[in-house]
């Protein structure tokens, strides 16, 4: 039993799950370590996400669904995953990703969205 309840409380530590749903709403997650994950869900206008992961083996996914709302990930290590979905108009996703074997995935659909991915 001991061990059952170490690794469900390991779990709850190493992920991060947020959802909006409104206006003018802020998100930031920062996570150092390996195996991390972090989910954001925003529905509305003028959201903004920021997540931010340090180590190896982190997944982040953004999904947001609205007009103007802003992402961005910045993730430094290895072997680490991005996934931003955005729907709506006006949007704008940036991912940076530094390390080696890092995965980045944008999907847009609406009008005048921008995104710029960086990986080295």
């Amino acid at each position: 039993m001991k061990i059952k309840g170490l690794v469900i409380a390991t779990v709850f530590a190493l992920s991060s799950v947020t959802a909006v749903f409104a206006a003018d709403n802020e998100s930031i997650t920062d996570q150092t370590g390996w195996g991390n994950s972090a989910g954001t869900f925003q529905s509305g206008f003028r959201n903004f996400s920021g997540t931010g992961q340090v180590g190896i083996r982190n997944n982040s996914t953004t999904i947001q669904h609205g007009a103007f709302n802003e992402s961005g990930t910045a993730q430094f290590g290895r072997r680490n995953d991005s996934l931003t979905v955005q729907q709506g108009l006006g949007n704008v996703s940036g991912t940076l990703q530094f390390g080696r074997g890092n995965n980045s995935q944008t999907y847009q659909s609406g009008v005048g969205n921008n995104s710029v991915t960086i990986q080295h």
